[in-house]
């Protein structure tokens, strides 16, 4: 057996990378040098008159733009005018004649009067009106799905007068108001349904009564004949839809004697915004003073309900939107038209604020939002067609200019891409005939190239081959102190076995083995440093960098056990010897790097774990175990791993004591790696055996290893318990194992 000093076993380091870029990454291909100089004259000059129209025509654009923007507001400030207006004009035709007939306050009369007004305004959901004395009458239109009172209204119902006796609301004595449904098809037929409940119900106590009356009572008395108030949205209990109400008083002798309501959906509103937008992404809104949105052309309307609350949205929540952005600015600038530029997007708009009339006691502003780009369109149309024909001239120029260089320039860059696929140790392409002798030279040359470099690849690790060749730097002799794994194998009686094995036959015997062991290697990404006879030395964690080193070591010693079984099934039917293959592993900080002379240098591994690791390999025989990694392999891998203790031993020359472990299998679902039932069992009943061995107690140490031996002929426990007994039999206090 040679001999395995760490000298001998030294592995491989990257050298330096290069922090210079590789000039040829900015250069430009030959083929496209000409097209590219003269488009770098065509271009500019036909990039100037584009700009110029463009910039002209967008002036002009966005000026037009403008001038839609603050048409569209006016429109929309009109439409939502005449659809309040006429709410208005019947609330005060009806307050009229209220007025001058208080008892339609307590007469059924008045619900023919509400319900013509009704039919009359298709945009109204209910009218109602309530007394100072606590009567009430609506009448409400019908719709699928409604619920009155807690109950379903018949199906043909197209309508409903609601009742509440003003009597009994303004009694001294406390009773249950009587509210009366009745239910109607058309204002001509009898009743569908009628039904009474008591419900104590007191407009005087609901928030539109009480809204109007203390607004009202700061009105100057001139005014109050005619004042109109817009309440805020609510909730409409019976239709859970988002529902606005336009009240006005009723007075009599200068006194407040009740109020007239017409409730209309706030759809109507939303419904209007969104048929009369100006543009395919404008946007519009209608938002009070603080910025709270009544109804905006959102697909939530600029509102949420949530348990039968309507839920305002304000703009300045409305974090990183272009309507947040453009409130902020008129705000600040009080500016009602204005241009800006999305913080998000980058995407210019244009703005427009338009002052509601206080009419209706509403401080509103109407905002429409657009991008400057929707009423671009036909300018970006004018533009296409230029850039499209000017591009088509200029396109035909590059062709022909690239059509002439490429029948040159073709067979340079089939090489270039060959060299560069040769350094990516890529496949190699078909070989360049070419006219021209100097290609045909420069292609030869990276035929033999790539053999070469082939070729170096099976001595020296292709990660360090592929540094080297990306940094462009010299190879310096040098290296740093770097925390690895190291594997060493070696073959049991390989020295008896080359006695009487044929050389050839001895040569198939070895690479057999070795190809297995290099490719279990290479499989998780570990480096074969040299071959040393019938010996195999490894490591991980360079050139690259590994943070599971150690891990993979023992996958890749567990792999080299598990194939060397079918491996030597094939040698035994070729009526070749079988192998028996023996592993150390050994986790380190060792030096790493280029190691040598500067005409002969190695990269590889070089200190005092490289020893342990080959001496750990060794140490298998001694205790007749596959793999033996040491202690501080066990820190980094343990848990992934099924391991049994072996014992604790000492190194010469070197303080303190090593606990060794044998590596039957890996933790995980890897069917090539994972225990069996025996080895688990093994594991468990070594580790029980050791415990009181490690304690001193040999007599149970010794009855437990015998049991093992007994249940599954296990050598390693035979070795164990003989040492068990020497222990027992000896005056002398107990030592540990060395490793020579």
């Amino acid at each position: 057996m040679l001999e395995k000093d760490s000298n001998q076993r030294s592995l491989s380091l990257p050298v330096k990378t290069s922090t210079q870029e590789r000039s040829h990454s900015y250069a430009i291909k030959l083929r496209l040098t000409i097209s590219a100089l003269f488009m770098c004259l065509i271009l500019p000059s036909f990039g100037l008159v584009v700009y110029y129209i463009y910039k002209n025509n967008y002036d002009i654009y966005k000026e037009n733009a403008s001038v839609q923007i603050t048409n569209h507001n006016n429109q929309m400030k009109d439409k939502l005018l005449a659809l309040l207006d006429p709410i208005s004009d019947s609330l005060l035709t009806m307050a009229k004649q209220v007025r001058d007939d208080p008892k339609l306050f307590d007469r059924a009369s008045i619900n023919d009067t509400m319900l013509l007004h009704l039919e009359n305004n298709p945009n109204l959901v209910s009218i109602f009106l309530a007394s100072e004395k606590g009567s009430f009458h609506q009448v409400q239109k019908m719709r699928e799905g409604m619920i009155v009172a807690d109950r379903v209204p018949p199906n043909n119902a197209n309508f409903n007068f609601w009742v509440v006796d003003a009597l009994t609301q303004s009694s001294k004595i406390k009773k249950n108001a009587n509210s009366v449904f009745t239910f109607f098809n058309t204002r001509d037929a009898a009743p569908l349904d009628t039904f009474v409940i008591s419900n104590n119900y007191d407009p005087r106590e609901r928030p539109f009564y009480k809204s109007l009356s203390a607004t009202v009572a700061k009105t100057p008395e001139a005014l109050r004949q005619r004042f109109i108030l817009l309440d805020e949205p609510y909730v409409s209990g019976s239709t859970s839809r988002a529902t606005m109400t336009v009240s006005t008083p009723v007075y009599a002798d200068e006194k407040f004697k009740g109020m007239l309501g017409e409730s209309f959906e706030l759809t109507a509103i939303s419904s209007f915004l969104k048929s009369i937008q100006i543009s395919k992404n404008s946007e519009s809104y209608i938002l009070d003073g603080e910025g709270d949105i009544v109804v905006s052309t959102a697909t939530d309307n600029g509102y949420t309900i949530e348990n039968k609350k309507l839920i305002k949205q304000n703009v300045l929540s409305a974090k990183g939107t272009a309507v947040q952005q453009a409130f902020k600015l008129y705000a600040t600038s009080k500016n009602r038209q204005f241009e800006f530029t999305h913080a998000g997007t980058s995407e210019i708009y244009l703005a427009q604020f338009t002052e509601f009339p206080n009419n209706y006691n509403k401080k509103w502003e109407v905002l429409t939002l657009a991008p400057v780009n929707d009423f671009l369109v036909g300018l970006n149309e004018i533009n296409k067609r230029l850039i499209v024909y000017g591009g088509l001239a200029c396109l035909m120029l590059a062709l022909l200019t690239y059509a002439l260089s490429r029948k040159i320039s073709r067979p340079i860059e089939i090489l270039t891409e060959d060299i560069r696929d040769l350094l990516e140790f890529n496949p190699s392409r078909k070989a360049i005939h070419s006219n021209i002798l100097e290609i045909n030279i420069l292609s030869n040359a990276v035929n033999k190239l790539r053999n070469t470099l082939r070729a170096f690849t099976t001595y020296v690790p292709q990660d360090l081959v592929n540094d080297l060749l990306r940094s462009g730097n010299d190879i310096e002799l040098g290296g740093e102190s770097r925390y690895l794994t190291i594997l060493f194998t070696d073959l049991q009686g390989f020295s008896s076995i080359s006695e009487v094995t044929p050389s050839r036959e001895l040569m198939k015997l070895i690479s057999a083995y070795l190809a297995l062991v290099t490719q279990a290697v290479k499989e998780e990404t570990g480096t074969v440093d040299k071959f040393i006879g019938d010996s195999v030395m490894a490591f991980w964690g360079a050139p690259l960098l590994d943070q599971n080193h150690a891990y993979h070591a023992c996958v890749a010693a567990v792999k080299s056990q598990r194939r060397m079984v079918g491996l030597n099934e094939q040698l035994v039917k070729e009526g070749l010897s079988p192998l028996t293959v023996r592993i150390g592993i050994h986790s380190d900080a060792v030096l790493v790097g280029n190691i040598g002379s500067p005409t002969r240098m190695s990269y590889t591994v070089m200190g005092d774990g490289v020893n342990i690791a080959a001496r750990l390999e060794g140490i298998n025989k001694e205790f007749s175990t596959a793999i033996c990694i040491s202690h501080t392999t066990y820190k980094e891998a343990g848990e992934r791993l099924w391991t049994r203790p072996i014992d604790v031993i000492t190194v010469k020359g070197r303080k303190g004591e090593i606990p060794i472990y044998e590596l039957l299998a890996i933790r995980g679902d890897d069917p090539e790696t994972m225990p069996t039932d025996r080895e688990k069992a093994l594991c468990k009943a070594t580790h029980e055996a050791f415990s009181y061995f490690a304690k001193q107690q040999y007599s149970k140490a010794a009855n437990e290893y015998q049991a093992i031996m007994d249940s599954f002929d296990d050598a390693l426990s035979m070795v164990m318990k003989n040492k068990c007994l020497q222990h027992l039999n000896s005056m002398t206090p107990p030592r540990s194992h060395q490793m020579e």
